[in-house]
């Protein structure tokens, strides 16, 4: 069975990261993510992710570069998770489709129960540390 390809977006604010929790009736349940989903059928990821993230949240994003691509097996199916870096467009997060959401710094992401997926990419934005010469930290809320 090939994997299941879903987007996930890298929103960074203020030096902070945006999270989202599980909702307690989804698979894997409470656990934190990166915002995103699994896209539509025939549905382009770029145009998936930006559907994710203002069905979740109500938010406007746009595509500034892939930040990553993780490869998971997870007991059920194998996952690609392509991640995004985007921009902040539009619209105060506002949790529509997710338990909850939180801006983090990279360092705090450890903390939190995150998706196994996840788990790489939170575990390098955490040694890389943005501090104000980061090219993560450049990728922020346009006004």
């Amino acid at each position: 069975m090939a994997p299941l390809i879903v987007t996930a977006a890298l929103i960074v604010h203020d030096g902070k990261v945006l999270v989202t929790k599980r909702r307690p009736d989804t698979p894997y349940p409470d656990l934190w993510e990166f915002p995103g989903g699994k896209l539509e059928p025939s549905e382009d990821p770029r145009d998936g992710i930006v559907r994710e993230i203002f069905e979740e949240l109500g938010m406007e994003v746009e595509i500034v570069a892939v930040h990553d691509v993780i490869f998971h097996r997870y007991p059920e199916r194998d996952v690609l998770v392509l991640v995004y870096r985007c921009r902040w467009l539009s619209g105060n997060p506002r949790d529509l489709e997710v338990a909850a959401h939180r801006w983090m710094t990279p360092d705090t992401l450890p903390k939190l129960d995150f998706l196994p997926a996840d788990i790489p990419l939170v575990e390098r934005l955490a040694q890389e540390l943005p501090d104000e010469n980061s090219s993560l930290l450049h990728v922020t809320h346009r006004s």
